[in-house]
């Protein structure tokens, strides 16, 4: 096989996948000079490794999820690609297995493009059926096209933290949202062992888009029994509160900066 006609994004994919904005710098940093290969629906005719012309007209096979959702689908390698065109039986109109290698940020646009068009195409997934994949939204393609450094946050949220790790708080006004407080004084009047509670905003710019909630409540429980309380509070605040997008529920937690 013909060498690369542009840098192997495969090892920076793989540590983006973290999600970490450290991580996934690097990849950001490297669209320029890289690109992807795309699975053709529609034969270019091309000889293999060949860089299509920028004004041609690609047809590409997309995956979809079990959900029903629609995936742009991209892959650093060829190996990658040619296992997923076997198992996804992927060929041209006329039976032909082939692909093309797309500079990376034409790539991006074409991505962007689909998925702008296309109320079923939800993002872009980059090597799946590797162990390493990741699957990006609209605002992901968004930022890797115009070099946008934002962690990818559905992986950050489930990476360990470090030691150098560090997260913003800060003391959160909640009092515009309607019926909070009374319905968080409520409940803790029906559950004795809940003592109080304070809404802090939080922020990890390695992991996060933009600040989020977070309610601690100082109770006089185990640990063992913070799911049961968390899913009954959850309950509770759904029914009477138009809910933030996202909540953290925390419990005896100190943070010594706002004392």
């Amino acid at each position: 096989m013909s060498e690369f006609p542009f840098q192997d994004l495969t090892s920076l994919v793989e540590q983006a996948h973290t999600g970490l904005k450290r991580d996934v710098a690097p990849l950001f940093d490297a669209i320029p000079e890289g690109g992807f290969f795309l699975s053709l629906a529609t034969s270019l005719g091309l000889p293999e490794m060949t860089v299509p012309p920028a004004e041609a007209s690609l047809s590409t096979h997309m995956l979809k999820h079990p959900d029903g959702a629609v995936y742009v689908t991209f892959f650093t390698n060829p190996a990658f690609l040619k296992a997923a065109q076997e198992q996804e039986k992927w060929m041209t109109e006329d039976g032909k297995i082939e692909f093309a290698p797309i500079p990376a940020r034409n790539a991006m646009y074409y991505a962007w493009k689909l998925i702008n068009d296309n109320e079923g195409v939800l993002g872009l997934f980059i090597n799946p059926y590797q162990e390493k994949s990741l699957m990006l939204n609209r605002l992901e393609v968004i930022n890797l096209f115009n070099h946008t450094v934002t962690p990818f946050e559905a992986y950050a949220t489930q990476t360990p933290f470090a030691e150098e790790d560090s997260i913003m708080v800060r003391p959160a006004d909640i009092s515009t949202v309607e019926n909070f407080t009374e319905t968080v004084n409520a409940f803790i009047s029906a559950n004795p062992k809940v003592k109080s509670f304070e809404v802090v905003a939080m922020f990890d710019e390695q992991r996060n888009l933009e600040p989020y909630l977070a309610i601690n409540f100082q109770a006089e429980v185990e640990a063992d029994q913070y799911p049961e309380i968390a899913q009954a509070f959850v309950a509770e605040m759904q029914a009477k509160v138009d809910f933030p997008e996202r909540l953290e529920i925390m419990f005896n937690e100190k943070f010594p900066s706002l004392i």
